[in-house]
């Protein structure tokens, strides 16, 4: 398909292929030079929940007050440390 470039730099991806590929205003796509070629690949982060069990436990989840528990402890140590 066809574009045409703006004067400033720009272009226009037609709303058929922008909802084909779920695209929506402000996400971001990559730009990839190959040659004489430009090629734009769609960057999709990734959510959080996707990661869930990516990597083997090697300890059981304490829960989420035990661990900012564990961060403010280890704070405080640190900022006892500099304080010295």
């Amino acid at each position: 398909m066809k574009v045409k470039l703006t004067p400033e730099g720009q272009i226009t991806i037609p709303a058929h292929i922008r909802q084909k590929l779920g695209l929506q205003g402000g996400e971001e796509i990559l730009l990839l030079l190959e040659g004489t070629d430009l090629k734009l690949r769609i960057i999709k982060p990734k959510r959080l929940r996707e990661f869930y069990s990516a990597l083997p436990a090697t300890v059981p989840y304490p829960g989420k007050e035990a661990i900012r528990q564990s961060v403010a402890e280890t704070l405080a140590q640190k900022t006892q440390i500099e304080n010295s």
